[in-house]
């Protein structure tokens, strides 16, 4: 990913940033949050922020399933909290992402 896109990054979820305490759970959402744009970026044929829809992010949780619930919800969270604040992405709902229990 190009770095002005993390900067754009950053200066959309300034706001989450900057609120309160300054804890190591904001960072690595932050991370997560790069983490994940990158990824879909990288497997998708799309190449900017503004493109990401609900499509990709459903590619995306699929080709996670692996992860726990807990941490596939906190990635919602953030994902939500930055498209959300972005007003680039006019209308983007962040789909749930399933629950598999790997019970066998």
């Amino acid at each position: 990913m190009h770095y002005r896109q993390v900067r754009h990054i950053y200066s959309v979820m300034s706001s989450y940033t900057s609120k309160g305490k300054k804890s190591a759970y904001k960072r690595k959402q932050m991370r997560r949050l790069i983490q994940i744009i990158d990824d879909i970026l990288s497997h998708e044929p799309i190449s900017q922020i503004h493109s990401i829809g609900r499509r990709q992010m459903i590619g995306y949780w699929q080709r996670h399933e692996h992860e726990s619930h807990k941490t596939r919800m906190e990635k919602y969270h953030i994902l939500v909290k930055f498209f959300a604040a972005n007003s680039l992405t006019v209308n983007v709902t962040v789909p749930k992402p399933r629950r598999f229990d790997n019970k066998t």
